[in-house]
């Protein structure tokens, strides 16, 4: 069983899998920068949690259908994993949450103000990053 619980995958899907998510978690922490510190201290709180990362292994696991040394691979798979830590965002508050991902929820340590514009933030982020995709 590999380490991420693929039955007989191949040592070098696994090998690309497992370089491929530590390129995502760059480029996470490089995407959640920006102009407004607050912001960009609020975003890279649930970055910084971590979690499965199950969207973005679902899209290494798919690029191997085409081609999977493009460059938009990485970033697809950042935009699949922003916008769903856009969607906890806007989801504690909802909820109530005191935490995710065991740490203490945005909405919880600033307010639902700052929970609900950072899950914008990175909803804007994630349309920057996709305007640049192209189709």
């Amino acid at each position: 069983m590999s380490v991420f619980g693929i039955p007989n995958v191949s040592s070098k899907l696994e090998a690309d899998l497992t370089s491929g998510l530590a390129d995502v978690e760059e480029l996470l922490k490089n995407h959640v920068k920006g102009n407004y510190p607050l912001l960009e201290e609020t975003s890279y709180h649930l970055v910084a949690a971590g979690g499965k990362r199950l969207r973005p292994l679902l899209t290494l696991i798919c690029s191997h259908l085409g081609d999977p040394t493009r460059h938009e691979v990485l970033e697809a798979a950042v935009v699949c994993e922003l916008t769903h830590l856009a969607t906890l965002y806007h989801d504690d508050v909802m909820d109530e949450a005191p935490l995710r991902r065991g740490v203490e929820s945005a909405n919880f340590r600033c307010g639902n103000t700052v929970a609900i514009l950072t899950g914008d933030y990175l909803f804007a982020k994630v349309s920057l990053l996709l305007a640049d995709l192209g189709p």
